[in-house]
């Protein structure tokens, strides 16, 4: 009786403790986004984000840019019936922000809890680990003078962050992408024997709702899920069609809305004037990175270093297997694809790897929690994968104050510094 209640103290405090640290993060976000509403129409002073064309589509106003992904902008147009379209947008990017917090402590707590009950100050660390995750960023240094990391000329382009804060409707896809990918890894761990429908359900609801917020992260699971179920498929001599099939249908409602997306932003030639979907070796991300190599490892270097150490666990555990194949497929993704016509260099297939950064990025910290719980004391993997972690962690940190001080956000520059002449 008394371990059970005090199971039930520590529950509540750390429930009070992840509520903190949320609304603390809540916070801070609703700076930075009411900044970038206020300086949308002049970033060069500024606060540089994507914003003002997503303002613009929550008041009815042709951007310029096709948007057929609307429920980001239905919840904008919910709060626009009670206050200004800058408060509006910033309360549904704040709100969807949150929601992805709490879903990744959710799925945190129950794959650690899948080893057993872990001992009451886990549950604390988790969730400073899961507010971590949404700060972790690509290796930067300050570009003041000339200091720089070798075969790197900008902090963002072309090396990319998990975590890009001047994209509204990248941040609005995370809750309902965490569901989609957890739910989707434990229907992997079982579908061949049996579908659990509750899963199924989930997965379906959150991989189209996902679609519906914006398709970048939906494109990267498809594909990953397509590979993976084929392959599965034929190993065992389609003696698992019927399920393979019943599997399927999750996906049908994101397919159908898929087709209505893309339909109308590529199909025909218009739409901006964009023509279909073009394959390259990685030219389009070569312009904005001096080398590709050292920018997937300045983004990914805890994960690809931790990788060394986990690789034997591919064979035995589906979640760290599936995440190294949808990181692979994302870098394939925009390394291989791009949109033709004018709107080629705007690299909108970097949305998708960015994805794959974050979980990628997110599931080796879960790992090694998971490994440090194991050990008595600490290993090369725990003393490196700690510095690794830290040093992305302050990466991010540094990233998301630079934003929030208003400098740009591809160069960590002062905006005024790149203003055209």
């Amino acid at each position: 009786m008394r371990e059970d209640k005090n199971k039930r103290l520590i529950l509540i405090f750390d429930t009070v403790f992840f509520g903190l640290l949320t609304v603390a993060f809540s916070y801070l976000l609703w700076q930075l986004v009411i900044c970038q509403t206020v300086y949308a129409e002049i970033p060069y002073e500024g606060y540089r984000s994507d914003i003002l064309a997503y303002m613009q589509e929550m008041q009815g106003i042709d951007s310029g840019y096709p948007f057929p992904y609307p429920l980001f902008f239905m919840i904008g147009r919910f709060f626009m019936l009670f206050m200004g379209v800058d408060k509006a947008i910033t309360w549904a990017e704040v709100l969807l922000n949150a929601g992805a917090l709490i879903a990744l402590k959710y799925y945190f707590e129950k794959l650690i809890r899948k080893n057993g009950e872990p001992k009451p100050w886990v549950h604390f660390v988790i969730s400073i680990l899961t507010v971590s995750c949404f700060l972790l960023s690509m290796w930067w240094l300050p570009r003041f003078g000339k200091i720089v990391l070798p075969l790197k000329s900008q902090a963002y382009r072309g090396t990319f962050s998990g975590n890009p804060w001047h994209n509204a409707t990248y941040i609005a896809t995370r809750p309902f992408a965490i569901v989609a990918f957890f739910s989707f890894v434990s229907l992997l761990e079982k579908y061949e024997e049996k579908i659990d429908i509750r899963d199924a359900v989930i997965f379906s609801v959150s991989l189209f709702l996902t679609t519906f917020t914006k398709p970048s992260f939906s494109l990267l699971l498809v594909s990953s899920a397509g590979l993976v179920m084929a392959f599965r498929l034929i190993k065992s001599r389609f003696s698992n069609f019927k399920n393979t099939m019943l599997l399927t249908l999750c996906f049908v409602p994101t397919f159908i809305d898929l087709l209505y997306e893309f339909g109308g932003v590529f199909g025909g030639g218009t739409a901006g004037g964009e023509h279909g979907i073009g394959f390259s070796f990685f030219s389009v991300w070569r312009i904005y990175a001096d080398s590709v190599v050292a920018a997937i490892f300045y983004a990914n270097a805890m994960s690809l270093v931790c990788f060394i150490w986990f690789i034997r666990d591919i064979k035995k555990d589906t979640l760290y297997r599936f995440t190294v194949i949808l990181f692979v497929v994302s870098v394939l993704e925009a390394g291989l694809l791009y949109e033709k016509g004018p709107r080629s260099v705007d690299f909108n297939f970097c949305w998708g790897y960015m994805h794959g950064i974050f979980f990628f990025g997110l599931v080796t910290v879960i790992k090694l929690l998971e490994h440090i719980l194991k050990k008595k004391k600490a290993d090369l993997l725990t003393v490196v994968g700690c510095i690794l972690f830290l040093t992305h962690l302050v990466a991010g940190i540094a990233y998301f104050k630079g934003m929030y001080f208003a400098l740009d956000y591809e160069t960590m520059l002062p905006c005024t510094w790149l203003m055209p002449q």
